[in-house]
């Protein structure tokens, strides 16, 4: 669940960072940084969608249906998704708007 809030929180962090480097001497890393990024957060969303259609082991089973395990698996698909699309939405700033623009 908190791998797509992570991938965010670096790419952003990254980003800026890179801002005053860029301006002197473009470069694709920060194309190559968001795209990577993007995947890692998805990736968090596949794992959790794993995580809903496997079926519970014995220590976590609980006697009402394991609505605890699911509701956890789903917000995790959620934040993976929306942190996907929020990282894809900074790479596509990035790729319109120049650096050097302060």
């Amino acid at each position: 669940m908190a791998l797509g809030p992570a991938a965010w929180a670096i790419n952003l962090q990254t980003i800026y960072a890179m801002t005053p480097h860029a301006c002197a001497r473009p470069t694709s890393a920060t194309i190559i940084l968001s795209i990577t990024l993007a995947i890692i957060a998805a990736s968090g969303t596949a794992m959790s969608l794993r995580a809903i259609r496997r079926e519970p082991t014995s220590e976590w089973a609980e006697a009402q249906g394991g609505r605890a395990r699911n509701f956890m698996a789903w917000l995790g698909v959620g934040t993976g998704v929306i942190f996907a699309l929020v990282i894809l939405n900074q790479l596509a700033a990035t790729l319109m708007i120049s650096p050097c623009l302060r």
